[in-house]
C-alpha cells in the first residue's frame, strides 16, 4: 500500500516536480509503518534556508522540500528520510522527540542507504566534508547508542557524538561543524 503522496498544486506546477517526487517515492517506501497515510508533498520557497520540512500538526501532514534538491538525488533522499522520520516520531510516537533524535534514528536504520551529512548532530568537520567515508563508522555507533538508550542511557545522543568524535583524527570535544556551513549553496 504504501505512503500516499499528493503533490500540491505548486509542485504540480513544477518543471521539475517529476524529478523530485520520484526520490521521495522511493524513500517513502522504506517507511512501512507510515503505509496508508496521506501526506501532502510541497515546494518550500527558494529562498529559504531549510532543505526540508515536516509539517505534522497539518492535517495531512505535508513535507517540503528546498527546489534545489532537485539536481541532488542524495541530498534529496536524505532529507526525505529525515522528514519522513518526523512523521514516525511525532504522530506515531515511535521516535523521541526532537532534531538530533530524528537524525539518528534515520542513520541507525538506513546507515548508507539514503547518504547524506546529519545537519543537527555535531560532527567534526572533517567528518562532515568526507562522510561517505565516515558513514559507515557514524552508522554503526548509531546502532550503538540506541541500545545504549534501550539500556537506559539518557544521553545517547551525546554518546553519540563523542564516540565519533573520538573516531576522527584531530577532532577536539568541542569541534564540530555547523549544519549551515554544509548546507549554503
Amino acid at each position: 500500500m504504501g505512503i500516499d503522496l499528493t503533490p500540491t498544486r505548486r509542485l504540480q506546477a513544477w518543471p521539475r516536480a517529476t524529478e523530485l517526487l520520484d526520490v521521495i517515492a522511493r524513500v517513502a517506501e522504506a517507511f512501512p509503518e507510515l503505509s496508508g497515510l496521506r501526506v501532502r508533498v510541497d515546494l518550500l520557497p527558494s529562498g529559504s534556508r531549510r532543505l526540508g520540512t515536516a509539517s505534522i500538526l497539518e492535517r495531512p501532514p505535508r513535507v517540503a522540500f528546498h527546489p534545489r534538491l532537485a539536481g541532488h538525488p542524495r541530498e534529496l533522499a536524505a532529507t526525505a528520510a529525515h522528514e519522513f522520520m518526523h512523521l514516525v516520531q511525532w504522530p506515531l510516537h515511535q521516535v523521541p522527540n526532537g532534531e538530533r533524535a530524528c537524525e539518528l534514528y534515520v542513520l541507525a536504520r538506513f546507515g548508507t542507504r539514503f547518504q547524506g551529512a546529519p545537519y543537527y548532530l555535531h560532527i567534526p568537520r572533517k567528518a562532515r566534508e568526507d562522510w561517505e567515508s565516515w558513514a559507515p563508522v557514524a552508522t554503526e555507533l548509531a546502532r550503538q547508542a540506541l541500545e545504549e538508550r534501550r539500556q537506559g542511557r539518557r544521553q545517547y545522543l551525546r554518546w553519540w557524538e563523542d564516540e565519533f568524535r573520538s573516531r576522527v583524527p584531530g577532532s577536539v570535544s568541542s569541534a564540530w561543524a555547523p549544519a549551515l556551513a554544509a548546507t549554503t549553496p
